[in-house]
């Protein structure tokens, strides 16, 4: 298993409220903040009517071999919430417990 950054995200959408948003897969903090840096940077002070956010800080997680190939080609991933649920239900990520 390999160590990433994993960062967990919600949607909230005006009349249906906030629900789960998968998360995102980072090879290292500094690309972990460089993509959550790049989906805020577009942002003005007109709140939206949908819009993603991060929820909570970042989180050691592991991943197997095949997905980390990919992932270091890539440096982030994004992950939607059926993506991510089934990839931790079959241990292919991997979610230290603090």
């Amino acid at each position: 298993m390999n160590r990433i950054v994993l960062q967990l995200w919600e949607e909230s959408e005006k009349g249906w409220g906030v629900r789960p948003d998968g998360c995102s897969i980072h090879i290292d903090n500094i690309s972990r903040d460089n993509y959550v840096n790049s989906i805020y940077k577009d942002r003005s002070d007109v709140v939206p009517d949908s819009y993603d956010r991060v929820i909570g800080d970042p989180i050691e997680a592991f991943i197997g071999d095949l997905l980390y190939k990919t992932l270091e080609m890539e440096s982030s991933i994004r992950l939607m919430e059926h993506e991510f649920n089934n990839l931790v239900n079959l241990e292919d990520i991997i979610i230290k417990e603090c």
